[in-house]
């Protein structure tokens, strides 16, 4: 699988243009999910599987904060994006995680309720 950044709920189109130029130097896939595909598993906005039609698209809300997922990297390859999207002021979202072999199956939409409900146990208070 190439290695992938999926961007949610980044309204800022300079600074999704900021990570573009941030990261493209890696050979990163970098892709920005639309809300209406955050009915969509994790593994079809990779590219891991054909993206199906579905009858309707998302009509939920957007997502409250900014949502990074990664997926197809080496811990070490990873450790190395994270401190280049550290590094730039306007790309620290506290919203980060990695795409599992369960989380793959998961819509989008449930991946950020679950990945906000983690964040939020491990930073009361934040």
């Amino acid at each position: 699988m190439k290695e992938t950044v999926l961007m949610f709920a980044v309204p800022d189109k300079s600074i999704r243009n900021d990570i573009r130029n941030l990261l493209m130097p890696m050979k990163l896939q970098i892709k920005y999910v639309e809300r209406e595909q955050y009915n969509r598993t994790l593994a079809s906005l990779a590219g891991l599987r054909p993206m199906k039609e579905l009858p309707l698209p998302y009509d939920g809300p957007e997502f409250d904060e900014p949502l990074l997922i990664f997926a197809g990297m080496e811990d070490k390859r990873l450790g190395i994006v994270i401190d280049a999207l550290n590094s730039y002021p306007g790309c620290k979202f506290p919203l980060k995680a990695v795409m599992t072999e369960t989380s793959q199956n998961w819509a989008a939409a449930y991946a950020f309720i679950h990945i906000k409900a983690e964040h939020e146990a491990l930073h009361p208070g934040n």
